[in-house]
């Protein structure tokens, strides 16, 4: 009898030793192909377009303390930087530094790296909580969603915010459901959102706190908020949050930090007429949802009753642990005109997590929405591919004028044909109804998308950056014309942050100068050496004749 029972548990440990290492085999192929696709579609001409957005403040930024050595005070224009604290500054030059230096590929690329990391740490985190079915379409939507493909090859903080935000909320959950408590459940997500802050400020703890505590009320749990473990954590994570604050406040003031965070919290969100506010409340909803198209109507599944029926009894905490921290997050950007998509981002993922779920129970339940969904994709992506084929070739008739890209007229049309290839290929998938059809045809609308993109809109803006707004040539008009004793030149008015960024490193000064770069006209006693269209605006170098050396 012993012998039985000793038998019976060694083949249950064998048994589930053989699925962890099934599960963490799957865990690593779907972020092996996440990698993949992200080499593939976005890693190319990473650094082809100049700076724009805030790239030139982020950079300007990361340089500067390389240049200063001081890596805790921020400063930007020769002034010091209140408005954002130093952590995505800090990764721009890690990043950069094996590379040689500061450049436009570096900078996206360190958001590329956070990423990488958001898919990595949810399929790690969610990999015993979802089926294959629901990691792979997570895995998509997290590496090819429109809004993560932006802003993962954008330098900007978004994707490090959202991948520190992200990580803190769902670590949390990961501790709670395996049991932790005290220290263990709090103390690491509490650094982590610490780190948050310091990408970004206060929208860290906003979104922390907001989501775990409307989750501890919905399972009537609130008081863990009041436990020692928690107001020790929160200790920890102010304490992190102090240390640079401190330095900030001994450097600058009270005064002056306390006017950052009015400006930054108060103002920032008050902006806005009432007429402004209801038709963002209106649209703001559906901007979200398209930032995540297509993946976001797999929402519309949970209109089928044997579908959400399945979502709740299999992933009953993670869906509702996603839906809470969702809905408790949303309504402070929904109501703030100034709130772009963007600041919505950390909370994208759990979104994502919600769509995975809600597509592999349709699948299980194999109800038909999924087919028609499926359908109405593949045409979509057929007409989409076909259009772009006729673009590229400029037939039947001329569709208009083709801006040079980075690459060939063959590559271009190479990558038009595979568009279309991979379309006609989804007809063939879906009509013989493929298990991974679903997977396939979201991922074919985005990879359409991405060769629209390589092959018209990018020589758009390369184009658009040549003609409208050609820092380069400017700043290069700028050394000829400056003798090299002028130097640095000064800056009056708003003055486009690209100009500070392509310039060398302390040729531009906010001081006054005898050579000035300013979007105001020239007055009286100056002379216009150079003017540039910069965004529909003029940008001059004027001399004052007033202040020869």
């Amino acid at each position: 009898m012993q012998r039985k029972k000793n038998r019976c548990l060694i083949t249950m440990i064998f048994w589930h030793h053989r699925a962890m290492t099934s599960t963490t085999r799957t865990t690593a192929a779907l972020f092996g192909m996440s990698v993949l696709l992200t080499a593939l579609l976005y890693l190319p001409y990473l650094g082809t377009l100049q700076m724009r957005h805030e790239e030139p403040r982020r950079a300007l930024v990361a340089e500067a303390m390389v240049q200063r050595g001081d890596y805790l005070v921020p400063v930007f224009m020769d002034r010091i930087y209140t408005a954002k604290p130093p952590l995505y500054n800090w990764l721009i030059a890690a990043v950069s530094s094996p590379f040689g230096g500061i450049s436009e590929w570096t900078v996206r690329f360190a958001s590329l790296l956070c990423l990488l990391a958001l898919t990595g740490s949810m399929l790690w985190l969610l990999r015993h909580r979802l089926d294959r079915g629901g990691l792979l379409l997570l895995t998509l939507g997290l590496t090819l969603a429109p809004e993560m493909m932006r802003k993962g090859t954008l330098g900007e903080i978004d994707m490090c915010f959202a991948l520190l935000v992200n990580l803190a909320l769902w670590v949390w959950f990961h501790l709670d459901q395996s049991q932790r408590r005290g220290l263990h459940l709090w103390l690491l997500p509490g650094v982590i959102i610490a780190l948050a802050f310091l990408a970004k400020r206060e929208p860290a703890f906003a979104f922390y706190y907001l989501g775990l505590a409307a989750w501890l009320i919905y399972q009537r749990r609130l008081l863990e908020l009041f436990r020692p473990a928690h107001l020790i954590s929160a200790a920890i994570t102010l304490a992190i949050v102090g240390l640079w604050i401190g330095n900030m406040i001994a450097t600058l003031g009270i005064e002056a930090m306390l006017g950052s965070t009015m400006d930054e919290v108060v103002n920032r969100g008050m902006e806005g007429a009432v007429w402004g506010t209801l038709v963002h409340m209106l649209s703001y909803p559906f901007e979200v949802l398209l930032a995540m198209f297509p993946f976001s109507l797999l929402l519309l599944l949970a209109l089928n009753r044997r579908c959400r029926e399945i979502a709740v009894s299999q992933h009953r905490d993670v869906m509702g642990f996603a839906i809470v921290i969702v809905i408790a997050n949303f309504p402070l950007y929904w109501v703030l005109r100034s709130a772009e998509v963007r600041y919505f981002l950390p909370m994208m993922p759990s979104i994502l997590v919600i769509c995975a779920i809600l597509g592999q129970s349709a699948l299980k339940a194999g109800i038909p929405a999924v087919r028609w969904l499926c359908t109405g994709l593949t045409l979509f992506c057929l007409t989409l591919s076909v259009l772009l084929v006729m673009f590229v070739l400029q037939w039947p008739v001329p569709f208009g004028e083709h801006h040079p890209a980075p690459f060939s007229d063959q590559v271009r049309i190479g990558l038009a044909l595979a568009g279309l290839g991979y379309s006609l290929w989804l007809v063939q998938v879906n009509w013989r109804h493929h298990p991974f059809a679903l997977a396939l045809t979201l991922t074919g609308v985005l990879i359409v998308y991405r060769m629209v993109y390589l092959d018209l809109l990018l020589p758009r803006e390369m184009h658009q950056d040549t003609h409208e707004r050609d820092v380069r040539s400017f700043i290069s008009t700028l050394y000829d014309q400056v003798p090299s004793g002028a130097l640095p030149v000064g800056s009056v008015g708003l003055v486009p942050h690209e100009i500070w960024w392509y310039m060398q490193y302390g040729d531009i000064t906010a001081a006054t100068r005898p050579y000035l770069v300013t979007a105001l006209p020239p007055a009286s006693g100056q002379q216009a050496i150079a003017r540039m269209d910069f965004r529909g605006r003029d940008i001059y170098l004027v001399k004052s004749f007033s202040d020869d050396p």
